[in-house]
């Protein structure tokens, strides 16, 4: 025994470095084996969360699309009733004088040209509106979702105090595009008929127009827009035609939601007026023109071949001249008087039964729009991630837990 005893007092400071030794590859051990399972449950949950964000945001894209396709008939329909050619087609069909006709004639030659316009511009900002609203709201529903509860919302410095987003709360928030379809499409059609008549009123009826001559004129009405007065500028003050002047918008509701409502309002018209916004709207726009002038090309195109023959045109690398001799006659070389185009103008407004809306499908998939909805939904997801992140630990957090799980 004695001399175990002389063993450990000759040995004691080599026993006391090992015992050190021993203890602390144990507590690494521990803390490392702590560390390695909130790692995997960490990663778990950022797949949880990257996947459950994902099918948030399809699903907000499918209400998009579903709601866009609900609401573009009844623009249609809008603008054509607002710019309504029945009544003096009627009234031509009555025989006027000479000079009430060339009169009735230039009036159906400003609605058929300000229906072509306001369907595009109209179209393209409710689209955009449409996509920035649900997506904030889809971002407000993700953020509320993870809080699990009221809290405070911080969005552009502003502290709001929150509860649920009630069903009420939503559609008086997205209530401001149905405004947008049955009013405020009245005063873009109003300034866009100011316009159309100001810049075709040295273009007589009886000009002949062709494909680039007719583009030139949509594409100058369309500049003109641009530069209109703040007051009746869709782009650069969009507000003006989707939110109601009226003081009793608000008056149903409950004055807690309210200044949560404003604040939403405030952020998608920040969205929607933005510099890349704007000049994502206006490019969308151009293609609208294009888009328009492409279906009147097939109006050209029936023109160019109808004086051809019955037999099928030449294939091959003959001469070009073969076609001329057929009787084709390329589109771009038509040219029609502008009381021609009218009626086909005025058309444009409508949609075959047996036709898809092709204008209504290019604003629901355009990459653009699509993108900007996704840079919304994903700022205004920002911050519940964010929150959700803040929660890891270091290295001493988990130090300290795992000593403390040990008492």
């Amino acid at each position: 025994m004695s001399s175990v005893v002389n063993w450990v007092k000759r040995n004691q400071r080599r026993l006391v470095v090992g015992s050190a030794v021993v203890g602390g590859l144990y507590l690494v051990g521990r803390v490392a084996e702590r560390q390695m399972v909130k790692n995997q449950e960490l990663e778990t949950q950022k797949l949880l969360e990257k996947a459950r964000k994902q099918n948030h945001f399809s699903a907000t894209e499918s209400t998009c699309t579903h709601t866009l396709a609900a609401l573009f008939p009844t623009l249609r329909k809008l603008v054509e009733e607002k710019l309504d050619s029945d009544r003096i087609t009627a009234i031509l069909r009555g025989k006027p004088s000479a000079e009430d006709k060339i009169e009735f004639w230039n009036e159906l030659k400003v609605i058929a040209l300000s229906r072509c316009v306001v369907l595009v511009v109209g179209g393209v900002y409710l689209s955009v509106m449409l996509r920035t609203q649900l997506n904030i709201l889809a971002g407000y529903l993700y953020e509320q979702e993870n809080a699990g509860g009221p809290n405070l919302l911080n969005n552009n410095h502003v502290d709001v105090q929150k509860g649920k987003i009630s069903n009420q709360l939503q559609e008086k928030f997205l209530n401001i595009c149905t405004f947008f379809v049955s009013e405020g499409v009245e005063k873009l059609c109003v300034a866009v008929s100011e316009i159309v008549k100001r810049c075709t009123s040295k273009i007589s009826l009886n000009q002949k127009l062709s494909l680039v001559d007719l583009e030139a004129v949509l594409n100058d009405i369309f500049e003109n827009c641009k530069t209109l007065e703040t007051d009746r500028n869709i782009f650069n003050n969009p507000g003006i035609f989707f939110l109601p002047s009226s003081e009793n918008f608000l008056s149903d509701v409950h004055p807690s939601d309210q200044g949560l409502l404003k604040q939403m309002f405030a952020e998608t018209l920040d969205v929607v007026d933005s510099e890349d916004s704007i000049s994502m709207a206006q490019l969308v726009c151009k293609q609208g023109l294009s888009h328009t002038v492409d279906r009147i090309a097939e109006y050209y195109a029936a023109i160019g071949l109808s004086g051809s023959s019955n037999s099928p045109p030449p294939t091959g690398p003959e001469n070009k001249n073969s076609l001329h001799d057929s009787g084709f006659v390329s589109p771009a070389n038509v040219s029609l008087p502008l009381a021609k185009l009218i009626p086909i103008l005025t058309a444009q407004i409508r949609v075959p039964s047996d036709e898809e809306d092709a204008w209504l499908i290019h604003l629901q998939e355009n990459p653009a729009i699509k993108l900007l909805g996704a840079n919304v939904y994903e700022a205004f997801c920002e911050s519940a991630s964010g929150a959700s992140r803040n929660k890891t630990g270091g290295w001493g957090e988990y130090l300290y837990e795992t000593a403390s799980s040990w008492f």
